[in-house]
């Protein structure tokens, strides 16, 4: 089952994960609490093991904030490469990369309590949960290299199946996946609107939806009525093409729950019999579960997630830097050089 997560919860350099902006408020708060005195009871041994081909993991930042919370910590950092790197990370049975194992010193710190619940035991050590991805034991995908001494480099390999450096690019294209009632989802549907205008029919677009299956039901962060909608919308798409996007528009900007659909049905002109017949049928599931095999198959959690030229993924909830992300990969599109609106009512992702 998919667990539907904050965006901020992924490790990369630009979104850091949870337990560190939790680390951080912990930091704050004591020091003022206590003046900046140590929080520390003895000195913590903290080895952070990364890996230099991987672009984001820049540690960096984390090893400062645990410095900040643990005056008194003792940081050794490892890169995968280095023959003592590799051993701990195998035998302490590492899965991703990078890792932060403390020795049980930390227990005796008056901040435990506090990061204990992001703390499972790893061998020898206890090793924190900081929504790290990266593996460095597979193919790594666009280096031109054969990571994994199988002879077979990049996509070729295996390992790289389903990953986006290995997907078709489809120039001037741009997905948006999405929950239906999330409010950051919402406010990118009035961006892509934005954006659309802007560019015109240059632009191929598409709108994917987020939610689970489970033995034949399908589960949404904001609920069954938020499923019901996600099929609704495709039946739109499906049955009133020319005002699909006016209808999902409407329900972004008019709301979705406790809201009859068919308010933005009529406003919007679309064929109200067969898209309730859709809905209410097998077809309207089938139409669900179809979509968002897509966001499975790249592992999209957050909403919303962009993806442009059918490779490249990137966040944001405002039409100006969707369009600067999207003109990176499409650099002579016509309205590149336009500006469009930075502001929105709302900020992040479901």
């Amino acid at each position: 089952m998919k667990v539907f997560v904050l965006k901020s919860l992924s490790y990369t350099k630009k979104r850091w994960p949870f337990v560190l902006i939790l680390i951080l408020t912990i930091a704050v708060v004591y020091l003022l609490m206590n003046k900046g005195t140590s929080t520390t009871s003895g000195k913590i041994d903290t080895i952070v093991i990364s890996d230099k081909r991987c672009i984001d993991c820049d540690t960096a930042y984390l090893v400062s904030q645990l410095k900040t919370v643990f005056p008194t910590i003792n940081v050794k950092e490892l890169d995968y490469s280095s023959k003592e790197g590799k051993d701990l990370y195998e035998k302490n049975k590492l899965a991703v990369l990078p890792a932060v194992l403390f020795t049980d010193a930390i227990k005796s710190d008056k901040n435990y309590a506090q990061v204990e619940k992001f703390l499972i035991n790893t061998g020898n050590y206890l090793s924190m949960n900081i929504g790290s991805s990266f593996n460095p034991a597979k193919e790594i995908c666009d280096n031109k290299i054969d990571d994994t001494n199988n002879g077979k480099i990049d996509c070729a390999d295996e390992d790289c199946k389903g990953s986006l450096a290995c997907r078709e690019e489809k120039k001037n294209n741009l997905q948006v996946f999405i929950m239906s009632d999330c409010p950051y989802g919402k406010e990118a549907i009035k961006a892509l609107k934005e954006v659309i205008a802007n560019f015109g029919s240059s632009l191929a677009y598409e709108v994917h939806y987020i939610a689970n299956e489970a033995g034949g039901n399908f589960q949404s962060l904001h609920g069954q009525y938020e499923v019901d909608e996600d099929m609704v919308q495709l039946c739109t798409k499906k049955y009133s093409p020319d005002q699909w996007f006016n209808y999902i528009y409407c329900r972004s900007t008019k709301g979705v729950k406790g809201i009859d659909w068919k308010n933005c049905a009529k406003e919007t002109w679309t064929d109200i019999e067969k898209i309730e017949a859709c809905f209410k049928g097998t077809e309207g599931k089938e139409l669900l579960r179809q979509d968002i095999k897509i966001a499975d198959s790249l592992n999209v959690q957050g909403s919303p997630t962009w993806l442009a030229n059918n490779r490249y993924s990137f966040g944001g909830i405002s039409a100006e830097p969707v369009k600067a992300e999207f003109c990176k990969y499409n650099k002579d599109t016509k309205g590149c050089g336009n500006a469009l609106s930075t502001s929105t009512a709302v900020s992040g992702s479901c």
